[in-house]
């Protein structure tokens, strides 16, 4: 089975566009922007107890860094359920960090703030395809 999500298209400064999805995570609703580029999937540190009051929020030592970022202080933790359309994801290990600068720079453009960024791991395990022209994200469920 296959799920369609629909997708809104966030203008970024007239000349580009983001993707922001929205999906589940413990039943409550998080804004999701898909990034393909992103190696994998990330919540906001600072938001993330709003979903999960138990998570247990371990130190990553590996090195993570984004495009003009530099290196970034990153956490782990285990999602109990992330939901997608009607594809559920259980006992999802995420990267956390602080999404603090992205929603200060999407405030400049009146955007929706953003919870998570969905990563190249959840886009590859669910056989993800993007159709731009129908405005939807196509998953395995």
């Amino acid at each position: 089975m296959v799920a369609a999500i629909t997708m809104k298209y966030l203008s970024i400064d007239k000349e580009g566009i983001h993707l922001m999805i929205q999906g589940l995570v413990n039943g409550l609703k998080a804004n999701m922007i898909i990034d393909t580029g992103a190696s994998r999937t990330v919540f906001d540190l600072k938001r993330i107890t709003h979903y999960q009051p138990d998570a247990e929020i371990r130190k990553n030592n590996k090195i993570f860094s984004g495009i003009g970022a530099g290196n970034i202080d990153t956490y782990l933790t285990t999602i109990n359920t992330f939901q997608l359309g009607e594809a559920k994801i259980r006992d999802m290990a995420v990267v956390l960090f602080d999404l603090k600068v992205i929603n200060q720079s999407y405030a400049m453009f009146d955007l929706p703030k953003i919870d998570g960024v969905l990563g190249g791991d959840i886009l590859k395990a669910k056989n993800a395809v993007i159709d731009y022209k129908k405005g939807l994200l196509f998953i395995d469920c």
